[in-house]
């Protein structure tokens, strides 16, 4: 949390406002975790990570979670989304049916 603190307190009024903007917040509510009166949730955690470009990071902000699980399981979530989709593309079939040509050549009968 020192981590961000320090990063905050350098910003200056107008990047602090703007930092609490991108995140979806104020800047009073950044100060407030910035001295540990306020919890950062995890959702907030990773914008201000986003924002600050790493210079802050999830760890340093929420170390009680356990970040490398939450990344490790979406990285599994998105290697395993990518085998279905592609399994899923062999196995596309031609509609079933008649063609417009068919019905063509019904309809002039």
């Amino acid at each position: 949390m020192d981590t961000f603190r320090t990063y905050f307190k350098g910003l200056t009024k107008a990047e602090r406002d703007a930092l609490a903007k991108q995140v979806g917040t104020t800047a009073a509510y950044l100060w407030q975790i910035a001295y540990k009166q306020r919890r950062c949730n995890e959702s907030m955690a990773i914008e201000i990570e986003k924002a600050s470009q790493r210079a802050v990071t999830v760890e340093d902000l929420r170390p009680d979670v356990d970040w490398a699980y939450v990344r490790n399981s979406a990285q599994s979530i998105a290697d395993s989304e990518i085998v279905d989709r592609a399994q899923a593309s062999d196995d596309a079939q031609p509609p079933v049916g008649r063609g417009s040509a068919a019905r063509h050549k019904k309809s002039s009968q």
